[in-house]
């Protein structure tokens, strides 16, 4: 939860932290499709997927219910699949 430092003390709303977060990510030359808060959980999830954790530990961090809900971000762990892809089956193939 984030509070105003102003009064009247209250939570930001969606719009505002979006207001916080978007020109900031623009001024650090970061450029994606979505450029608000949103892209802030997607980044640490795509980092937390590439240091291996599990999808159960990734979901528990974000705050997620189940893990259907994490599931959107094992799609972006594109060095893991590579390396899949790169892998070699020898005389099988």
């Amino acid at each position: 939860m984030f509070l105003m430092l102003v009064s009247p003390f209250r939570p930001f709303s969606a719009k505002g932290i979006y207001g916080v977060v978007s020109p900031r990510l623009k001024a650090a030359g970061i450029h994606c499709a979505h450029s608000g808060p949103h892209a802030l959980r997607h980044a640490c999830a795509a980092r937390l997927v590439a240091q291996g954790l599990s999808l159960k530990e990734i979901g528990d961090h974000l705050g997620h219910r189940s893990t259907e809900a994490t599931r959107i971000y094992t799609k972006v762990d594109l060095a893991g699949l590579r390396e899949v892809a790169a892998f070699d089956l020898g005389e099988l193939s």
